[in-house]
């Protein structure tokens, strides 16, 4: 629950499951960072990924097949590699408790993007400012269980790189939640 409304996409399960673990697994934990490189721009369009499959797969045209679809993504796939890991660093106080690289089947620098307009939209900040250099947003947050709650307070940062992309580096303060149960932790160790 964020705001009073109830959130059942990807994006709450994901978050709720990342604090929680945290949580749970580093109870002293005060203040999480997430950081990647990235050439994405935030937009509100992130907040539905259907629709920007939709049209990824309008713009490659209508005759286009499926398969064909899927084997130039392939090629694509091949030319590129995969998307860029999403690097975590877990801290109480100043000491670093934990780093390490999340696992692609969990997040990965493309996902990410997504995973981060949902902080944006839900600290209420206007989409205008989604592209700042510095971000700060703050929300309170609750499941329906009541297991985990807390004020999520976060601080976004661009770096410009070069040719269009970013170091991205999330800091989320004010840890500790209650915890909930473990999804992700198995993964982190």
């Amino acid at each position: 629950m964020i705001g009073g409304v109830r959130y059942t996409n990807a994006a709450a399960k994901f978050w709720a499951s990342l604090l929680s673990e945290v949580t749970t697994d580093f109870a002293e934990g005060t203040t999480l960072i997430l950081e990647t490189l990235s050439g994405a721009v935030l937009t509100r369009e992130l907040l539905f990924p259907e629709m920007a499959l939709q049209r990824e797969l309008d713009q490659l045209g209508p005759a286009l097949g499926l398969e064909q679809a899927l084997k130039e993504a392939l090629i694509e796939f091949d030319l590129y590699g995969p998307p860029g890991a999403v690097q975590l660093s877990l801290l109480a106080g100043e000491r670093e408790l934990k780093r390490c690289e999340l696992p692609l089947d969990c997040v990965d620098t493309d996902i990410f993007a997504y995973l981060l307009a949902w902080l944006l939209e839900w600290a209420e900040l206007p989409e205008s400012q989604w592209d700042d250099e510095n971000l700060t947003g703050a929300f309170s947050l609750r499941d329906l269980q009541n297991t985990i709650e807390g004020r999520l307070q976060f601080e976004f940062r661009r770096q410009h790189i070069r040719e269009g992309l970013f170091h991205w580096r999330l800091l989320i303060s004010g840890l500790p939640f209650r915890p909930l149960t473990h999804h992700i932790r198995a993964r982190l160790e």
